[in-house]
């Protein structure tokens, strides 16, 4: 009997253990995630119903949600009423205003407009709105790590960390986001791997991948890198396929004077950014100060650092330090264990560049948009405004990195302990997620004395 039970655990596919999870994770939080909770929600949700209808940019009823929502609204139960009062929705008269922009809020559009149609209250706007947001990120993500042909467990961790749970609970297009770049990684591990050349059918995911980066916001630009460091056998020889290779293997033998171009490469563009900021020496200093001094940027470690993990509401109630420690050794173990796969040097190290840029070039967008553009912080020497989340999906980009470790650090589990160890540490997140998200919303002082309070309630009762 124990032997069929193990042998049993050792055949649930990677994909089916994230379709029972995120199953569960989903339908806990979308039962306990207060309105608008989720950072910017707000604006997005005024954005996702401005396409079916009117614009609604200047609506002082869709403004009202735009702020972090009232917590004592949840303290006081007083959020029970909003399910069945309607809305006063100005903007009932259908019209179609989709832009290439508009792509990222059709499924949370699609959603509101249902509800819309059954119920018009706030609470049943939003509630379809997330709905059909999360049954995309559901199945697009299953289909990625279904498809994908390595790293399989790495994107389903990544997929189901609480704080990749609470924006696929929601009507941002951080979940267009996360499927983006989840797919382009799906599809790259198909084509490194690939032995021969592409036919014509091959190039349609190709192209639709592209094109969903170009839809995505910016950042997730930084992933078209990957198509310069694929195996140049995937098509016919020609004179761009001969030059990539050539400069990759000139790198490959002369790799300190392919450092110094990089070093060179990334001080000239930091120049080029910063030439409206005072120059180069004021980037450096505001990158510096960014990421290596948590004594300046006070909020490095609880928002950007712990944010990659678990940050929530309007950065109002976050997991510790010492957890999020533990997740990353639980993420660094899984990338060990992840299948051996012959990679070429060149795309592991395009990979670990992808996820670097992607910080980067987050950091120095919210520096002149936000910093500067928004805040008018113009004597700041430090960027303001980014979170962890942003970073988030982008951890599955150290997969190959971490398939490269392998030949030199050797940390080998059973499938049926790595699956344990998966699933008990994804359990053990969420549940985290869920007790600080009851304790901070739904107690009258955030839970700051819930034990005291327990244990009077059950002195009473005796």
């Amino acid at each position: 009997m124990i032997g069929t039970r193990t042998q049993k655990s050792e055949k649930i596919a990677v994909e089916k253990i994230f379709a029972i999870l995120i199953t569960i994770f989903a339908s806990i939080t979308f039962v306990i995630q207060p309105l608008f909770s989720v950072p910017d929600e707000g604006t997005h949700y005024a954005n996702a119903y401005g396409i079916f209808h009117n614009d609604t940019k200047n609506d002082n009823y869709f403004a009202a949600y735009r702020y972090p929502n009232n917590i004592d609204f949840y303290r006081d139960h007083k959020f029970a009423k909003s399910y069945t009062e309607k809305g006063d929705y100005t903007q009932d008269k259908l019209a179609l205003n989709f832009t290439s922009t508009s792509v990222q809020y059709l499924p949370a559009a699609v959603g509101m407009l249902l509800g819309q149609w059954i119920y018009p209250s706030t609470v049943v706007i939003l509630s379809f709105g997330r709905l059909f947001n999360l049954i995309f990120y559901a199945l697009a993500i299953y289909f990625a790590i279904k498809k994908a042909k390595f790293g399989q467990w790495m994107m389903t961790a990544v997929a189901l960390l609480p704080m990749s749970v609470q924006q696929a609970v929601s009507v941002s297009y951080d979940v267009f986001f996360f499927v983006t770049v989840f797919l382009t990684f799906s599809l790259v591990t198909n084509l490194v791997t690939r032995q021969d050349r592409l036919k014509w059918r091959d190039y349609l995911p190709i192209i639709l991948v592209i094109c969903l980066l170009f839809l995505a916001k910016q950042s997730s630009l930084v992933m078209l890198f990957y198509f310069l460091a694929l195996p140049v056998s995937l098509v016919r020889p020609n004179f761009f396929t001969s030059a990539i290779d050539s400069i990759w293997k000139f790198f490959n033998r002369h790799r300190l004077i392919f450092l110094v171009l990089m070093a060179l490469s990334f001080l000239l563009f930091i120049q080029y950014y910063f030439k409206n900021y005072e120059g180069l020496t004021r980037g450096l200093q505001v990158l510096f100060n960014t990421f290596f001094r948590p004594d300046i940027k006070t909020d490095l470690d609880e928002i950007l650092v712990t944010g990659v993990i678990g940050n929530f509401g309007w950065l109002t109630h976050r997991l510790p330090e010492w957890f999020v420690i533990l997740d990353f050794i639980f993420l660094f173990l899984i990338l060990l264990n992840e299948k051996p796969v012959k990679l070429q040097n060149r795309f592991v190290f395009m990979s670990s560049m992808i996820f670097i840029g992607n910080i980067l070039m987050v950091s120095l967008t919210m520096f002149s948009a936000w910093t500067i553009g928004v805040l008018k912080l113009f004597d700041i020497m430090f960027v303001s405004g980014e979170q962890g989340r942003y970073y988030t999906p982008f951890l599955i980009c150290l997969i190959p990195l971490g398939i490269y470790l392998k030949k030199y650090i050797t940390v080998k589990m059973s499938d049926l302990v790595m699956k344990r160890l998966f699933v008990g540490m994804l359990l053990a997140n969420f549940a985290y997620f869920v007790i600080l998200t009851l304790l901070f919303y739904y107690t009258d002082d955030g839970g700051s004395q819930f034990i005291t309070q327990f244990s009077s309630w059950i002195r009473g009762l005796i």
